[in-house]
């Protein structure tokens, strides 16, 4: 027999920047859920910067008419949806909700868990009609701050995101501050940080101080508007002996031409995921120069965890989820503290302040963290089903 039925309605198509949900979506497979996982349509209509996505997503869509649920590259079995614009009309959207209703059917057996990281309005009309079991709101970031979420669309997401704290058992978030977000409301919140994959990320002892080896500083990872760019010019300024690695995909907001005149500053092309460990044992620290915006106020950055488990130093611009590891962690507000944060790293850092943070990584391993994913299913009596014996309950930490 086969498992409890469980949706899972992510913000991205497999293959995108979703690593996190996919892992998330294989470890319930794993537990014996019968998982789908589903590309979510987000909230607004297609804009030009956004054809690109929107044509993968259609001929994605257009290749499961047949049937939700064929089989994916990553192992999982995958569904699709599709909605036409203008969304915000109300006989369009009502016709959109209609669709998702029937192409949501079939996944959403009898006994099915709705596990769902994205309040799309089409979506929240017609979920209390498919009658889950469990509807799970797992909001990862603080999407109500993202760029382009204002006016209309900042309400009409606020709207769909209330109506889906109304219909949910649970709502579970990385971070206190997006906690906080969702307490007054009364749901159940559970809070379950972000881990890092330990083996993709192993321990590498700190290179030997050599005088006629200048420091190298890195950061691995999206390059676009969340970065700030007179953190990163300044360290390049005052320091021209180090050399300076920006490591990843160009997207929206940032542009290389911006920082072309820094001779110690590269920006180099992405590399695939199993070599950003690598990577970064390559630097002698690394930096999380993020634009302090409100987004990430109410980020869990999880490149913190995936440095530490390598044991290198960071210094990172503060959120109150990485307060927890200030005692590992130099965090600054304004481009001379950054700077003077990576001097200070370089100058303390020894073998075992590598061995403290790779310890301190290992108590925020995935592994820890998806068990506390599947206890909470469990606590919410929506188990795998024939599957049961399979899933070792473990109780959420009230600490976290």
């Amino acid at each position: 027999m086969s498992g409890r039925p469980l949706l899972f309605y992510s913000a991205w198509p497999l293959g995108y920047h979703n690593l996190e949900a996919e892992r998330k979506a294989k470890a319930f497979a794993a537990a014996g859920y019968d998982t789908v996982y589903v590309a979510g349509v987000g909230i607004r209509n297609p804009r030009v910067s956004t054809l690109g996505k929107t044509a993968d997503r259609l001929v994605r869509g257009l290749a499961r008419r047949g049937g939700d649920g064929a089989s994916a590259p990553s192992g999982l079995r995958e569904g699709s949806l599709l909605v036409v614009p203008p969304r915000q009309l109300a006989p369009v959207r009502r016709a959109n909700a209609r669709w998702v209703g029937r192409r949501l059917a079939g996944l959403l057996a009898p006994g099915a868990v709705a596990w769902v990281r994205w309040p799309t309005p089409e979506l929240v009309d017609v979920l209390p009609s498919l009658r889950p079991a469990a509807v799970v709101y797992e909001c990862v970031d603080g999407y109500h701050d993202s760029p382009g979420m204002t006016g209309a669309w900042r309400a009409r997401h606020e709207a769909a995101e209330r109506a889906l704290v109304a219909l949910a058992d649970a709502v579970v978030t990385p971070s206190e501050h997006l906690a906080d977000r969702f307490r007054p409301s009364g749901v159940r919140v559970e809070l379950v940080p972000h881990g890092v994959d330990l083996a993709r990320f192993p321990f590498v002892p700190p290179p030997p101080a050599s005088p006629s080896r200048p420091p190298v500083i890195g950061f691995v990872g999206t390059l676009d508007y969340k970065l700030d760019l007179p953190f990163l010019r300044h360290v390049a300024e005052q320091r021209p002996a180090w050399r300076i690695r920006l490591i990843g995909p160009v997207q929206e907001g940032f542009d290389p031409a911006a920082l072309a005149d820094l001779p110690n500053l590269s920006v180099e092309p992405p590399i695939p995921y199993d070599r950003v460990g690598a990577a970064i044992a390559s630097f002698d620290a690394s930096m999380m120069p993020y634009y302090d915006a409100p987004m990430y106020r109410s980020s869990d950055p999880l490149k913190n965890l995936e440095i530490m488990a390598v044991g290198r130093p960071a210094v990172a611009r503060p959120t109150r989820a990485l307060e927890r590891h200030a005692d590992l962690l130099e965090l600054a507000t304004t481009p001379q503290e950054f700077l003077a944060g990576l001097d200070r790293a370089l100058a303390t850092d020894s073998l075992e302040l590598a061995r403290r943070r790779r310890a301190r990584a290992e108590q925020e391993s995935w592994d820890l963290r998806l068990r506390d994913l599947l206890a909470l299913l469990h606590s919410l009596n929506v188990g795998p089903g024939p599957a049961d014996e399979r899933v070792e309950t473990h109780r959420i930490a009230d600490s976290r």
